[in-house]
């Protein structure tokens, strides 16, 4: 019956084209096994473009490459399907970002396409949609760049082209969709295919529009993919505004998308240039805000900065600290794979250093760990019963999700509920007041019967040793305040990127039906908005 419910409430959520296109792919395998090779010369036209944002050092030199924190040396043959350390580094291998780290001369990067090529054949990884997206608009970017024409390549890229026009993630929608659409516009400039413009025009809009909400966020909820998607959509603006052809409002939606997106970015992003890893999020993968920021303003982008609202995340500057609470939902039900159980989470930064941290995102390998770091208990909110929130399973799958039933904002004040405990009869309400140099959170448990056991969690930054003495919690420059000596500290690991974790702290808080907790912090400068700064670069 559990199982059950898990596909019930996953399945109930997705929508009619998901399923769709889930069956007719799958029918659609048996008969297309491979991709088909368009022979001849494509027509091609040079385009021109400003300097985007340089890609991480990923390969290394003689056929060896850094992925995810996994390091691999090929030797003379590079495995363009090599699988040992699972998909998603394998689906990094294909997207040959590396064409535009600094550190690569032309002629290694020329050696790693002709190796592609010759090895097109036998791809597997490769030749999915994500990657053939992801990979084609490197490969433009680089012909662009270093003035290349090559039939092969060209017939080589057309033909994943064709393949990606006919498999659009249909099934996936979310993030996939919007790849493929940004890819598609790509090869419609660079092909001067009709085609091509005309699907990826309509796709743009369309997605676009439902997946940038009005304060800006990626409405999956990641900051590392907002940041992903908002790179993408600067990429194109760049595409469009140095290469005309046509004369349409398509680039008015994607300006004023990377605006929206610039400014929710902004509002998100903490004073030392950290983003909220919140749900799959980590470092090392995506561009950095300062790094975005400029890039749009090479461009003539500035962002438009609307307060943070339909997200559900609220970004508090007061005094010397920083705190950002999580008062949303999970996202779009249709589309929750990359969602974290972790509502009325919050995170904490103390003049500029992280205190209250999320555990963060350090796989996506299905298994314990990735269970784990979307759970409840590896955020900062209150677990009853030793029960997730929301149904998460599966690695990308959420059935049963909570849901906010109630939001209250004033000045000073927010307080909100949710129904992610409704099965066992119990609504949870978190409140947060805060002044110059102080937080209270209060938390309050309604329906709760004899033998509940409620546990609120806060996670430490690895560079904390908490101190617990008689209801006062000691974090650094931070004191705790509790109105329970029910408080315990035990390890933890902290996701400082994919593959890379470090043992941390964290406080494990039992309590009945009411827990009080209040945060004071040492007086120091107050931290102002205009002196934000990433990487040592104002913003």
């Amino acid at each position: 019956m559990e199982s059950f419910g898990l596909y019930y409430h996953t399945i109930r959520n997705l929508t009619f084209r998901q399923i769709f296109y889930q069956v007719f792919y799958r029918l659609k395998g048996i008969f297309v096994k491979s991709v088909t090779i368009h022979r001849g010369s494509p027509k091609t036209q040079s385009l021109k473009l400003i300097q985007s944002i340089p890609s991480r050092h990923a390969y290394l030199g003689d056929h060896e490459f850094m992925f995810l924190n996994l390091q691999k040396e090929f030797g003379h043959r590079i495995d363009w399907n090599y699988s040992g350390n699972k998909k998603l580094w394998a689906y990094n291998l294909n997207y040959f970002d590396f064409l535009h780290q600094e550190k690569i001369s032309s002629q290694e990067a020329i050696n790693l396409l002709d190796s592609y090529c010759h090895e097109s054949g036998q791809l597997r990884e490769g030749v999915e949609p994500y990657p053939i997206s992801i990979r084609g608009v490197n490969w433009i970017k680089f012909f662009a760049y270093k003035r290349i024409a090559n039939a092969g390549y060209d017939s080589l890229l057309y033909s994943h082209y064709r393949h990606l026009f006919s498999n659009l993630e249909y099934h996936i929608l979310g993030n996939h969709l919007l790849e493929n659409a940004f890819s598609l516009l790509f090869g419609a400039y660079y092909f001067k295919d009709e085609q091509f413009y005309l699907r990826s025009r309509r796709l743009l809009i369309a997605e676009l529009n439902e997946q940038i909400l009005f304060d800006g966020a990626h409405f999956e909820l990641s900051t590392m993919y907002h940041q992903i998607i908002l790179f993408r959509l600067l990429d194109c603006v760049n595409l469009v505004k140095c290469n005309p052809w046509k004369n349409d409002n398509l680039l008015a939606l994607l300006e004023g998308s990377s605006r929206r997106m610039m400014g929710w970015l902004k509002s998100m992003t903490f004073s030392n240039g950290d983003v909220p890893m919140v749900n799959d999020a980590t470092n090392g993968i995506a561009p950095t805000s300062y790094e975005l920021f400029h890039y749009g303003q090479r461009l003539g982008i500035d962002p438009e900065v609307i307060p943070l609202e339909n997200s559900g995340y609220r970004m508090i500057r007061e005094g010397n600290y920083e705190l950002l609470v999580d008062v949303g939902n999970l996202g779009p039900d249709y589309i929750l794979g990359h969602a974290h159980s972790d509502t009325l989470n919050f995170i904490m930064y103390h003049q500029g250093k992280p205190i209250v941290v999320e555990a963060g995102t350090s796989t996506y390998n299905p298994g314990s760990r990735r269970d784990e770091e979307r759970s409840t208990a590896s955020h900062n909110t209150v677990v009853i019963n030793d029960q997730n929130q929301s149904a998460i399973w599966a690695g990308f799958r959420v059935g049963r999700r909570a849901k906010i039933t109630h939001l209250e904002e004033s000045m000073n004040f927010i307080s909100a509920m949710h129904d992610g405990y409704k099965p066992m009869g119990i609504t949870h309400r978190r409140t947060w007041q805060w002044a110059a140099n102080e937080i209270v959170i209060e938390d309050e448990l309604m329906g709760v019967k004899a033998g509940t056991l409620a546990v609120a969690s806060i996670h430490l930054h690895p560079d904390y040793v908490p101190r617990i003495d008689s209801g006062v919690i000691t974090m650094g420059p931070v004191k705790v305040y509790c109105t329970t000596v029910g408080a315990t500290m035990e390890d933890y690991f902290y996701s400082s990127g994919f593959n890379s974790v470090q043992k941390g702290y964290v406080i494990r808080i039992s309590f009945e039906d009411r827990l009080s907790l209040r945060f004071a912090f040492e007086s120091a400068n107050v931290i102002s908005d205009t002196a934000m700064k990433s990487k040592n670069e104002p913003l």
